[in-house]
C-alpha cells in the first residue's frame, strides 16, 4: 500500500509539473512590440520631465494590451 501511495505522489507531482510548463509567460520579441507600441503611445501624449505620469502610463499600458 506505501508504494502505491508513493507512485501516486510521484504521479501527481509529475502532472502539476507538466501544467505549470504549459502555463508560459508571453516571448521576449512580444514584450518589447509591445513596450514600443507603448512608447509611442507616451511619447504623443508628451510627459516631459513628469516621469511618474509616464512611468505610470507605461505599467497601464502594459497591462492593458
Amino acid at each position: 500500500m506505501e508504494v502505491f501511495m508513493g507512485a501516486l505522489a510521484v504521479l501527481l507531482v509529475i502532472n502539476s509539473a507538466a501544467a505549470m510548463a504549459q502555463i508560459s509567460k508571453p516571448a521576449r520579441g512580444e514584450l518589447s512590440v509591445k513596450r514600443a507600441e507603448c512608447l509611442k503611445q507616451a511619447r504623443l501624449q508628451r510627459f516631459d520631465r513628469r516621469f511618474a505620469a509616464r512611468n505610470r502610463f507605461m505599467k497601464e499600458c502594459m497591462a492593458r494590451s
